[in-house]
């Protein structure tokens, strides 16, 4: 018997096999209901060790051999720990459209879309991963099994409670009318916090893994706080992007936890608008206008990932409160410097004890997770706490852990500070650098007294040159090295402080009798060296038309404490003379005034300094 050559007999055989899989498919899409059903469902009881019904079970392939399973009356009972005893779940009909074929011998089964009629599920998972909806393997608590990528809801609800998380969220849909037929309503209640929403979308939308965008419109609150969206989202489970106008308004920030990662501190109400996007990698808030309390805020915040977080922000302000601004503010637990970060107010500083500057941990390390770059541009700026403050202009930069203020332009009492400051969190302790200019500075804003006594006219100029290093600002300037400088141009000073000053009795009770006039001030002048955070004068000196005065000063920033000796000398003679010297001294929250008698006088002193560069303005 002669056998046909093998190049006419393979093709021969793939015509066999393909035409025996093609009867294969066909005997199993006719026949399915008929007799996979029933061992798919007496499989699923066994295992699961739980009632299921399945009345109708259908099979379909498409082109490229897709298959589809469609299931009609479906019912699933729960588990005998799921804190539910209704069925886990119901349905009229259901139909998974696997992606392919070769996906069902993967570890992970792609399902492509999901479509409910009728449908009540209740999905439940404890905190060691064990879930109600595992049917062959009841105790596997290891990845899913089945990623599913899109749903279609019509007349279904939804429940899932996920104990890991402290998420207990249903989920219904609705036929809605307009361009948007599907509506779903929503609430819940996630880490111990109310939510409820109402959204409007498409008949499909994206759960995960698929990078497609479907339309949103909605709402949604918790506790005064109140979010809206109207644009476009991808993958709603696994967030892939969203592109929509934002509103969020609400009583405190506080209340954005636990929604937001990080603890947002409290907060007066506030409210803002904007576009928002977030692709992957990155995300912006632009064109943003809202309100922070009494602070109006306007501006962009953008966010890029690549390799390193990137931030990019432009706020500007026609009015800001300090107050409003700092609330935003946080810090780092010292008993806990490796924990997140808390609002500022929540890490108790050294205040208790009596001291001004912040002893709160800085956690400089964690400048080094991220760059930023931010302009800052509030016309007008106010504090109760500090009333000289007026307004605030300045360019931060953060690059490799080295944090920088420049540009820096900072009104206060009539005029302004100009300069720059570094934080170099590379370092440890972390270095702190300021250079400061302050010009055209008005004492009697500055100090109350000077107003009681009708103050000084001169313009104040200052010089602030310091380095220090620290885990705290309190550390930072108690090692500080550097110097500080302190002048006031020819101007006019009250003659009734220039009499207090002088220590003259006999022209304080002439002035009391005859009223009070301006006399001239030639200069006044205050310079420090600083080490180790300790400042000691070169010079310090008050020259007027009638008194001149010299003497020094020590300001200690490492127990913000302050001495001060002044001398003065009438240059006119004295009829009564209070004392000797005036002696004042304390800490940076109290001061105490002496007039000492048995102090030498001091001699008649270095001469009014040259007029100041252009670093005192």
């Amino acid at each position: 018997m002669n056998r046909p050559p093998l190049r006419r007999l393979i093709p021969r055989l793939l015509l066999a096999v393909g035409g025996g899989a093609v009867l294969i498919a066909a005997a199993l899409v006719f026949t399915a209901d008929s007799w996979v059903r029933p061992l798919v469902v007496a499989s699923l009881n066994h295992s699961s060790g739980r009632e299921i019904r399945i009345d109708e079970l259908h099979i379909h392939f498409a082109r490229n051999l897709a298959p589809t399973l469609l299931l009609r009356g479906v019912k699933v009972q729960n588990t005998a720990w799921a804190a539910d005893a209704r069925p886990m779940a119901t349905a009229r009909e259901v139909t998974f459209v696997f992606d392919s074929l070769p996906t069902l011998l993967h570890d992970q089964t792609l399902v492509s879309l999901v479509v409910m009629q009728d449908a009540d599920i209740d999905l439940e998972r404890q905190a060691d991963g064990l879930r109600n909806w595992r049917l062959r393997k009841p105790d596997y608590r290891g990845p899913g099994k089945y990623l599913i990528q899109r749903v279609e809801a019509h007349n279904s609800r939804l429940r899932v409670v996920h104990r890991g998380i402290n998420l207990d969220v249903t989920m219904a849909s609705s036929p809605a009318a307009g361009d948007l037929p599907n509506r779903i309503r929503f609430s819940g209640d996630y880490a111990g916090r109310r939510f409820d929403g109402d959204l409007l979308t498409s008949a499909v939308f994206s759960l995960q893994a698929t990078g497609e965008f479907f339309p949103l419109r909605g709402q949604a609150s918790s506790a005064g706080t109140r979010l809206q969206l109207d644009g476009r989202m991808a993958d709603f489970l696994k967030l892939g992007g969203i592109d929509a106008q934002m509103n969020i308004s609400g009583p405190t920030l506080s209340q954005l936890h636990p929604f937001l990662r990080g603890r947002p501190p409290a907060s007066r109400p506030y409210e803002a608008q904007g576009h928002l996007s977030f692709t992957g990698d990155s995300y912006s808030f632009d064109h943003f206008t809202g309100k922070l309390g009494a602070t109006e805020l306007a501006g962009f915040i953008r966010m890029s990932r690549y390799g390193r977080r990137v931030w990019h922000a432009g706020l500007t302000s026609a009015h800001a409160q300090l107050t409003d601004l700092t609330s935003l503010s946080f810090a780092v637990d010292p008993a806990n410097p490796n924990g997140p970060m808390l609002p500022a107010a929540a890490v108790s500083p050294a205040a208790a004890a009596g001291r001004i500057f912040p002893a709160s941990h800085l956690a400089a390390e964690r400048l080094q997770y991220s760059d930023a770059h931010v302009r800052l541009d509030f016309e007008k700026l106010e504090s109760p706490q500090w009333p000289v403050l007026q307004s605030l202009h300045a360019a931060i930069d953060l690059e490799n852990g080295v944090l920088r203020f420049s540009n820096l332009d900072l009104g206060i009492a009539g005029g302004h500070a100009t300069g720059d400051a570094a934080l170099d969190g590379r370092q440890h302790p972390p270095v702190a650098s300021v250079a400061l200019d302050f010009r055209g500075l008005r004492p009697d804003l500055l100090m109350t007294r000077l107003r009681a006594t009708g103050g000084a006219s001169a313009p104040l100029s200052a010089r602030v040159r310091l380095r220090g290093q620290g885990e705290t600002v309190a550390a930072m300037l108690a090692s500080a090295d550097g110097k500080m400088s302190f002048s006031m141009a020819p101007g006019r000073i009250s003659n009734l402080l220039d009499a207090m000053l002088g220590l003259n009795a006999g022209k304080l009770v002439w002035l009391k009798l005859t009223g009070d006039h301006d006399i001239a001030l030639n200069c006044a002048a205050l310079n420090l060296d600083f080490k180790n955070g300790i400042g000691r004068s070169s010079e310090l000196l008050l020259d007027t038309a009638q008194t001149h005065a010299g003497g020094s000063a020590t300001i200690n920033l490492r127990d913000e404490h302050f001495d001060l000796l002044l001398t003065p000398q009438s240059k006119q003679g004295r009829l009564f003379a209070l004392g000797s010297a005036i002696h004042a001294s304390g800490s940076f929250r109290r001061a105490q005034y002496a007039i000492t008698q048995d102090q030498p006088r001091a001699a008649p002193g270095a001469a009014c300094p040259a007029p100041p560069g252009p670093a005192f303005g």
